[in-house]
C-alpha cells in the first residue's frame, strides 16, 4: 500500500475510565468532552461496555440513557459498545446472551443512538456469533466480531487467520484482534497481522491492545503498516499502563510518516483531554501513568481494569514484591479451569480465586461463582482441560436455558427487563432515567474552597478562612 488509510476509535469513556479511574466516570463527565471529541475527526466513540453498565448501575444510573446522552451530545460521530455474549455475574439461566435477549438489547441501542457493537464471544462459539451478528445487522448496527488473543497457547499465525475467516463467514462487517492483557509483541505483530489482513481480504482488521508492558504504543504505531485498519485508542489522561495507547502520542509520530493521511484533529485531541485532566483533578481520580515492562504480565495475563486492581491489591497487602508468585498462581487457576482467554467473564473470576489462594485459604476452599459455571459447561467447551475433582464437585448443567428468577413477572418496560437480564439484576433495582443531565463543571478554585468549607462547617460553631483576597466566615446561628 502506498498509502495507509487508519482509522481510530476512541474508549476514553469505556476502557480507558475503567483501568485508570476505577470507573468513575458518571454521565454528567461523558458529555463534557463531547464538542471536542465530536470535531476530531475519530472513526468512532465507545460509550458502553460490559464493566461500565455495571459502573452505571453502581451509581444508578441508566445505562440506555447514558448511550442517548452521547447520541445528542456526540453529534455525528458513530458511537460504539462493546457487548459479552458471556456475563460474568453468574446468575443462572442469564449466563450467555441467547439470541432472544440479544435481539431485544441490541435493538434497543440502535434505538438509544449507537451504530456500532463489538461482540465478544471469549469461547469463539460460532453459532453464538453467527446469531449475534445477525442480530446486530437487524437492529442496523455494524458488528464487529472480537478475537481474542493469548500469548500462551501455542498457537500459530495460520489458526488464528483461520479463526478470523471464520467471524468473515459468520457475518461480521469487520474483524478486532483483541488484546485486552496487552500481551501483543511486535515481533509477533509482523507475523500475525500480515496474515489476519490476508486471511480477511476486503474484510477490515481492527485492533484492540493495552500496555501492560509498554510495548502497545509500538504496536499501535506499527499495525497500520501491517494491514490493520482501525485501531482502538484513548485521550493521554486515561491512557497507557492497563489502559490503551494515547491517541495524540501515536499522531505525533504518524502525522511525519507522509504514507499516513486524514489523521485524526490533534488539536481537538488535547482540548478534550484537557477536560478529562480537569475533572481528574477537581475529583481526586489517579492520574495516568506507563507501566514498566514486566514479564508478570505474560504469565497472569490479566486484562486492563482486573490487572489495575490485582496492582492496587497487591499494594494494599504491602506484598508488592510478591506480584510474579501471585501471576504464578493466576497462571496455574487458568490452567486448573482449563485454559479459557483471560477476558471477561473469566479473567476476574479467575484473579479473584487466585488473590483467595494468595491470601492463605486452602486451595478451592471457596470457588467463584463463574469459575463454577465455568466447570459445569453452562458457558460451552473450553481448549484445555478441566480439573476432574472440581467437576465432579460441582456436578453438571445439561442447559442454560433456564427461565431466569430475576426478571419477576412484567415488572418495568421491556427494556428494563432486558437491562436486568444483561446485568443480572432484579428489575426492581433497575434505575430510572434523569429527567436532564447536564455536563460536568469543574469547580473555581474559589468554588471548591467554599463547597470544602461548607461540607466541614457543621462540625464547628464559627468557621474563618483569611488569605491574600479571601475572607470567609461562617457561623452556626441557634
Amino acid at each position: 500500500m502506498s498509502n495507509h488509510q487508519i482509522s481510530f476509535t476512541d474508549t476514553s469513556l469505556t476502557d480507558g475510565q475503567s483501568a485508570v479511574w476505577a470507573g468513575a466516570m458518571d454521565n454528567r463527565m461523558l458529555l463534557a468532552p463531547a464538542n471536542a471529541l465530536s470535531s476530531s475527526g475519530l472513526a468512532a466513540v465507545e460509550v458502553l461496555s460490559p464493566a461500565v453498565l455495571d459502573e452505571c448501575l453502581a451509581r444508578n444510573e441508566h445505562p440506555l440513557q447514558r448511550v442517548e446522552l452521547a447520541s445528542r451530545r456526540y453529534g455525528s460521530v458513530p458511537l460504539r459498545a462493546t457487548v459479552n455474549l458471556l456475563t460474568e455475574h453468574g446468575c443462572p439461566g442469564a449466563d450467555v446472551l441467547g439470541p432472544t435477549a440479544l435481539d431485544g438489547w441490541l435493538t434497543a441501542l440502535a434505538a438509544a443512538g449507537l451504530q456500532q457493537v463489538v461482540l465478544l464471544d471469549p469461547l469463539l462459539d460460532l453459532v453464538r456469533l453467527k446469531a449475534a451478528l445477525e442480530s446486530a445487522t437487524t437492529a442496523g448496527l455494524t458488528g464487529i466480531a472480537a478475537l481474542p488473543y493469548t500469548a500462551d497457547d501455542g498457537v500459530p499465525d495460520d489458526t488464528y487467520a483461520e479463526r478470523a475467516a471464520s467471524l468473515v463467514a459468520a457475518g461480521a462487517a469487520r474483524v478486532m484482534l483483541r488484546d485486552e492483557s496487552g500481551v501483543l509483541t511486535p515481533d509477533r505483530a509482523h507475523t500475525l497481522l500480515p496474515a489476519l489482513a490476508e486471511a480477511l481480504g476486503d474484510t477490515p482488521l481492527d485492533l484492540h491492545t493495552r500496555c501492560h508492558t509498554a510495548l502497545g504504543t509500538v504496536v499501535a504505531l506499527e499495525a497500520g503498516r501491517l494491514g490493520v485498519r482501525g485501531i482502538d485508542t484513548a485521550l493521554p489522561s486515561v491512557a497507557n499502563g492497563p489502559s490503551l495507547p494515547s491517541l495524540p502520542s501515536l499522531i505525533r509520530v504518524l502525522r511525519h510518516d507522509e504514507h499516513y493521511q486524514d489523521l485524526p484533529v490533534l488539536d481537538a485531541l488535547l482540548s478534550a483531554d484537557a477536560i478529562l485532566a480537569e475533572i481528574a483533578d477537581q475529583e481526586g481520580f489517579p492520574a495516568a501513568t506507563p507501566w514498566p515492562f514486566d514479564l508478570a504480565a505474560y504469565v497472569h495475563q490479566l486484562p486492563g481494569a482486573v490487572a489495575a486492581d490485582v496492582h492496587r491489591a497487591l499494594r494494599e497487602r504491602g506484598r508488592w514484591a510478591d506480584l510474579h508468585q501471585f501471576a504464578a498462581e493466576c497462571a496455574v487457576v487458568r490452567r486448573e479451569m482449563g485454559s479459557p482467554p483471560m477476558v471477561a467473564p473469566f479473567a476476574r473470576a479467575i484473579a479473584e480465586q487466585a488473590m483467595c489462594h494468595f491470601d492463605g485459604e486452602q486451595r478451592y476452599e471457596s470457588l467463584r461463582p463463574v469459575l463454577r459455571r465455568l466447570l459445569q459447561g453452562v458457558y460451552g467447551t473450553v481448549t484445555g482441560d478441566l480439573r476432574k475433582d472440581l467437576q465432579a464437585r460441582v456436578g453438571s448443567i445439561l442447559s442454560s436455558e433456564i427461565v431466569s428468577p430475576m426478571l419477576g413477572s412484567g415488572i418495568g418496560t421491556d427494556e428494563d427487563v432486558l437491562l436486568a437480564w444483561v446485568a443480572g439484576v432484579p428489575v426492581a433495582g433497575v434505575p430510572r432515567r434523569d429527567d436532564e443531565v447536564t455536563p460536568y463543571e469543574p469547580l473555581t478554585p474559589y468554588e471548591s474552597l467554599t463547597r470544602g468549607l461548607l461540607e466541614r462547617a457543621g462540625r464547628y460553631a464559627t468557621l474563618t478562612v483569611r488569605a491574600p483576597g479571601i475572607h470567609i466566615h461562617l457561623q452556626q446561628e441557634g
